[in-house]
């Protein structure tokens, strides 16, 4: 099912205020068995990069509370 030009437009709009696009430059090497390595697994590039992203704020976030801890 097609989405409608409205829908698509709506979409359109909240991206450009709640999303942004981050590149990173790596070898093609490495970029190949990455893409790879998803494709083996059922994985998507972008939810295994979103992911790893969240996993590490969120593990920054834990060490800047025991270091506040530990502080006081």
């Amino acid at each position: 099912m097609a989405i409608s030009e409205a829908k698509r437009a709506s979409n359109e709009k909240w991206d450009a205020k709640n999303m942004a696009y981050q590149t990173v430059k790596v070898s093609k090497s490495l970029l190949a068995d990455f893409k790879s390595a998803c494709a083996a697994r059922g994985d998507r590039v972008n939810t295994v990069l979103r992911e790893a992203m969240e996993r590490y704020v969120s593990e920054s976030d834990i060490d800047n509370q025991i270091a506040q801890n530990s502080a006081q």
